[in-house]
């Protein structure tokens, strides 16, 4: 039985990571163009989790399947995202079936990663685009920004206030259930890295109650940047990122 007050928006996506390269000649024998693209044509979407409804967890991931030569997927692997919502992605996507990859007139196997996001509806705000933060000045004939010294700058440490004026999407976290029925009033710290398009790369742990940590990270995961230019040129950009919960 669906909560009261609980809204999921669930996006599933096909992927674009395809196992065999795309020729759209037709075959000499046959005369069917080859396939330039994995085209799904059932995709029933995954099942909440009970547990992860308990849990108030948000997150995205990405699965790697198998598609056979008939168009069903033949197996699954669990490549990232949180366990319980990956389980349950994988569930679903064991169900998709897609017309079959032609290639030399023929149909093939073909793998491919498809990404999943768990997000609850009421916990999205996106901002509208902001100044450029940092140096502005023409890159170089490279079209690398450089240090002092001549090396290549590949990624640099900001503020955690800079960081949020450079944000365009942000995802709120659920308090947990679990943590509410504690009292639990704290704050998860993350390292974050995002990446030159602005998308988050990698979050490590730094500090935080278990009961906290699984919620703050499903959220800030899919947080989205402006890039961050550095003479010009987008470079990746190490933050730190609080998230407080307070009842």
């Amino acid at each position: 039985m669906r909560r009261a007050g609980l809204y999921l928006v669930l996006i599933v996506s096909l992927g674009s990571s395809w196992g065999q390269e795309p020729n759209p000649s037709p075959s000499a024998s046959s005369g069917i163009p080859d396939s330039t693209h994995l085209e799904a044509i059932k995709t029933p979407k995954p099942h909440y989790p009970d547990e992860a409804r308990d849990k108030g967890l948000q997150g995205q991931g990405l699965i790697k399947v198998l598609v056979g030569e008939d168009g069903k997927v033949e197996s699954i692997e669990i490549v990232s995202g949180n366990s319980i919502l990956a389980r349950a992605a994988a569930d679903a996507f064991k169900k998709w079936r897609f017309k079959p990859f032609i290639r030399s007139g023929k149909p093939v196997k073909v793998s491919t990663q498809l990404p999943f996001v768990f997000t609850y509806a009421g916990k999205i705000e996106n901002f509208p685009e902001k100044p450029v933060v940092g140096p502005t000045q023409l890159p170089d004939s490279s079209g690398s920004p450089h240090s002092s010294d001549g090396s290549v700058i590949k990624k640099i440490r900001v503020s955690s206030g800079v960081a949020q004026g450079q944000l365009l999407h942000k995802v709120e976290p659920v308090y947990p259930p679990e943590a509410k029925r504690k009292r639990i009033q704290e704050t998860v710290l993350l390292q974050a890295t995002i990446g030159k398009d602005g998308v988050m790369k990698e979050l490590k742990l730094i500090s935080g109650p278990p009961e906290l940590v699984d919620a703050a990270i499903g959220a800030v995961q899919q947080w989205r940047y402006r890039p961050y230019l550095l003479q010009g040129s987008p470079v990746e950009v190490e933050t730190m990122v609080k998230i407080t919960f307070h009842m």
